[in-house]
C-alpha cells in the first residue's frame, strides 16, 4: 500500500504563500511526496495554469492520482442544480489532462425547506447525468462521505446503488465517518465492495475540537494513526477486501501542516508494513 497526498493537506500554507498548483507540486518533488490529490478549489484561472500544472508534474515524476470538484446538486433552484452538475462535467478533460481517471465529488448540502426525498432524487439524477459523461471519457467519479445527506455509509451505498453505473463509486474518506457518529470500520461494511478511493484521515475527540459531529461530539484534526479513527483496522479491512485503490492523506489538523504530513506519513508506514 502507498500514500498519496491531497492538496487540501496544506491549504493553509498554500494560501499564506500564494502558491499555484505547480508550486505546491514543486515543493512535493523537495519532500518526497511522489503521488497527490489536487482539487479545482485552488485554481485561480484553470486555463491558465492547467498545462504548467500537468507538464510541472511530469517533469517531476509526480502521479496526480486524483482531481477533485466542490459540486452542490441540492438546491430548489434548477438552473443552481444544472450549476452543479457542470462543475462535475467540465471538469472530466481537466482530470484527463492532470493524467488522472478518478475525480472526487460531493453530493450536495441540505437546506432549509428541503426535504430529503427531493435532495436524493437532485442527488442521484445529477451524478447519473455525470456518471454517464465521465464514463465515456473513461474517468470513474467518487462520492465523498461529507455531510447529512451523504454522510453515513448506507447514505452513500443507497445514492450509488440508485445511480447504477460503474463509473460512481465511493470515496471511502475515513475522518467524516466520525463526524456523522459512525464508526469507519462499521460503514465499511456497507462500502467495501464499492470503494474507489479512500481519504485517510484522522480526527480525535476532544474539548475545543474546530468540528462538531451530529450528536454534539466534538473533534480535532490529528496526524493519521494518531485519532479515533481505528485505521490500522480499516487498512486491515480494505486488504482483506482485496482493495487495490488509492490512499489519499488529507490532514486537517492544527499547527505545521508540513509536521502533520510528515507524521501521518511515518506512522503509516508502520501501519502499512504489515501488508507489505
Amino acid at each position: 500500500m502507498e500514500l498519496s497526498l491531497s492538496m487540501y493537506s496544506m491549504h493553509r500554507t498554500v494560501r499564506e504563500k500564494g502558491w499555484s498548483a505547480a508550486d505546491w507540486l514543486r515543493f512535493c518533488k523537495t519532500e518526497g511526496w511522489l503521488r497527490v490529490e489536487l482539487l479545482a478549489h485552488f485554481w485561480k484561472d484553470v486555463d491558465a495554469e492547467l498545462d504548467e500544472t500537468a507538464d510541472t508534474a511530469r517533469e517531476n515524476g509526480i502521479e496526480v492520482v486524483s482531481y477533485a470538484v466542490s459540486n452542490n446538486l441540492v438546491s430548489l433552484n434548477p438552473e443552481e442544480r444544472e450549476a452543479g452538475l457542470r462543475k462535475i462535467t467540465d471538469d472530466i478533460p481537466v482530470a484527463r489532462r492532470l493524467g488522472t481517471n478518478v475525480m472526487r465529488v460531493f453530493s450536495g448540502n441540505l437546506a432549509d425547506g428541503i426535504e430529503y426525498r427531493d435532495a436524493l432524487r437532485w442527488i442521484v439524477d445529477g451524478l447519473k447525468r455525470a456518471a454517464d459523461e465521465a464514463g465515456q471519457a473513461g474517468v470513474t467519479l467518487c462520492l465523498e462521505n461529507h455531510g447529512k445527506l451523504a454522510g453515513r455509509g448506507e447514505q452513500v451505498k443507497e445514492i450509488i446503488d440508485r445511480v447504477g453505473s460503474p463509473a460512481l463509486r465511493s470515496t471511502f474518506d475515513t475522518g467524516n465517518f466520525l463526524l456523522v457518529d459512525e464508526r469507519p470500520t462499521e460503514a465499511a461494511k456497507a462500502l467495501l465492495p464499492l470503494v474507489g478511493h479512500v481519504h485517510f484521515k484522522d480526527f480525535q475527540e476532544r474539548e475545543g475540537g474546530r468540528y462538531k459531529s451530529l450528536s454534539g461530539r466534538v473533534y480535532e484534526g490529528v496526524p493519521a494513526g494518531e485519532g479515533d479513527a481505528d485505521l490500522p483496522a480499516v487498512l486491515r479491512l480494505l486488504a482483506d477486501s482485496g482493495y487495490r485503490g488509492r490512499l489519499v492523506l488529507e490532514y486537517e489538523g492544527l499547527g505545521s501542516d508540513v509536521e502533520g504530513i510528515r507524521r501521518s506519513y511515518a506512522n503509516f508506514e508502520r501501519m502499512a508494513a504489515a501488508y507489505a
